[in-house]
């Protein structure tokens, strides 16, 4: 995994304009919740904001794997030894040998 290093003065910098786009969303929530109280709207679940659940993660929850130790006997197993086979040397094709045609006689007009 890459990781990102940053100087101080970068760091510094960082923390002030988060800290300042923190101070900027709270003061809008809380314009919100001015402009929801005039209209009447704001009920008593929204002014007490209810603490935000963790919510599960999808899929197929993770089991425990249980370590199982078994002991290895240790004998090797003698492998059947291998047959030889010979196989056949293949078969030579015949070359097409070219056989001049006998020339044909055409009948004479009488």
């Amino acid at each position: 995994m890459k990781a990102i290093k940053f100087n101080e003065s970068e760091l510094e910098f960082l923390r002030n304009h988060y800290e300042m786009e923190l101070v900027d969303a709270e003061n809008y929530i809380d314009d919100i919740k001015g402009i929801l109280k005039k209209l009447g709207v704001i009920s008593k679940e929204v002014a007490a904001e209810k603490p935000v659940k963790a919510t599960k993660k999808r899929g197929r929850p993770k089991q425990e794997k249980q370590v199982v130790k078994v002991e290895k006997i240790a004998e090797k197993k003698e492998k059947p030894a291998k047959k030889a086979v010979k196989k056949a040397a293949p078969k030579k094709k015949a070359k097409a040998v070219s056989v001049p045609a006998p020339a044909v006689s055409t009948p004479k007009a009488v």
